[in-house]
């Protein structure tokens, strides 16, 4: 019998290790073109890292965004999913309809209708309220446009992981029971709420940070220098150098995905059971022993 069904456990595993070769044979290639110059082992490749002043800027930068994104990210989004949950539980569909919608929108014409607002501020004329508002939201060491175009991008993602967790705990018993004890509502859901969905929420984190530090097309687009648009920008100069650092991106970009996938998995709390729907156990009745007088 084992015989048997060792086909079909190959076949099984065969569809797994041909998705792992198509995803890291580009990889090891890359690799070995960045510290195999010429033939011989060298990390020459990477002394980029330390002496490259654009790519630290590059790097703080994109941190920053990832941060501020993923802070304003689950500073909206959590609780308008807990207050559609609690209060307003047939507005569900809108809200869900809404946040898929940039599923349906391609990034590129994301950052047209984005440059097309930023223009249109522009052109209202120096010292206008609209001028003013372009102008903070392209500056280039903190460009907030970023922060909101890749708040839009999330949204599709976190918000199933987010409305997924909360419906896996007895939400309004929580929320009720901290308002008893004379918690506010914000405190409710720092305090109780987040703690219980630890495993949507870090997936946010996760998420959020990979596609910072991933997106392209809508950086470039709007003249942000980015991590990903300092690659392509450096790789007419040295192309070696930037093999070296996307592969370094890469592999970070993937790390922080296979965290997001563990906390969505791991941590996610067991679903619970409606006191109406359990079953209540009916107790035996001891039977009693007949003896003969």
């Amino acid at each position: 019998m084992d015989q048997l069904n060792r086909p079909a456990r190959a076949l099984r595993w065969t569809p797994i290790v041909l998705v792992g070769a198509y995803l890291a044979i580009p990889i090891l290639c890359s690799i070995a073109f960045a510290v195999f110059p010429g033939g011989s082992f060298s990390l020459e490749s990477y002394s980029v890292l330390g002496s490259d002043a654009s790519l630290l800027d590059a790097a703080a930068r994109t941190l920053t965004i990832a941060v501020l994104t993923v802070v304003v990210l689950l500073a909206v989004l959590v609780p308008a999913v807990v207050a559609v949950h609690l209060w307003a539980p047939k507005l569900r569909p809108v809200l869900e309809i809404l946040c898929t919608l940039p599923l349906v929108v391609p990034s590129i014409a994301l950052a047209a209708g984005v440059v097309s607002m930023l223009r249109w501020g522009a052109s209202q004329g120096r010292g206008s309220i609209p001028n003013e508002i372009s102008q903070t939201l392209q500056n280039p060491d903190l460009p907030l446009i970023l922060v909101g175009t890749y708040v839009v991008l999330c949204l599709p993602f976190t918000f199933r992981s987010i409305d997924a967790g909360l419906r896996t705990i007895p939400l309004k018993a929580i929320v009720e029971g901290s308002t008893i004890l004379g918690s506010s509502t914000w405190g409710t859901i720092w305090r109780v709420v987040l703690p219980n969905i630890r495993g949507p929420v870090q997936f946010s984190v996760f998420f959020g940070t990979a596609l910072c530090f991933g997106e392209f097309s809508i950086a470039a687009t709007l003249s942000q220098q980015t991590v990903p648009v300092w690659l392509f920008t450096v790789s007419n100069t040295d192309f070696r150098a930037s093999i070296a650092v996307a592969v370094l991106l890469n592999l970070t970009t993937w790390a922080l995905m296979l965290l997001a996938t563990f906390a969505a998995g791991r941590l996610a709390p067991a679903p619970h059971v409606d006191e109406d729907d359990a079953s209540v156990p009916t107790p035996r009745t001891p039977s009693r022993k007949v003896t003969a007088s």
